[in-house]
């Protein structure tokens, strides 16, 4: 289980803090407005630093579960903000879909792998 739980954190950590560099300096802000619908300001103030706070907490998660279990659920939460705004006709992206389905799935995994774990 604490493999598993290695996996996950370090996947989601990967993702998720470049995520909020890439918004904050542009490279993926067209992606943003076309999966989301949402202005740029919104994937700067908003969700890059929502992003950025769930990977610091999934990292701490490593040695807190409890603040994993936090970091988890924050990026769940993203993951299901941008899946549920993928699901509006014309907004339908195969690439943003997958994409959010895997890391979505992951914080799924490393949600219910801190809750059940029993350190």
């Amino acid at each position: 289980m604490t493999v598993a739980v290695w996996v996950c954190s370090l996947v989601l950590v990967a993702e998720f803090v470049m995520a909020p560099i890439n918004l904050w300096t542009g490279r993926t802000l067209p992606a943003f407005v076309t999966f989301t619908g949402f202005r740029p300001a919104v994937a700067r103030r908003v969700f890059a630093p929502v992003k950025l706070a769930g990977a610091v907490l999934v990292a701490a998660g490593l040695a807190l579960r409890t603040v994993g279990i936090a970091g988890a659920a924050i990026l769940c939460a993203v993951c299901f903000v941008y899946l549920f705004r993928l699901a509006a006709p014309g907004r339908r992206d195969p690439a943003g879909l997958t994409g959010f389905l895997i890391f979505g799935a992951f914080a799924v995994a490393l949600l219910v792998l801190q809750t059940s774990s029993p350190r």
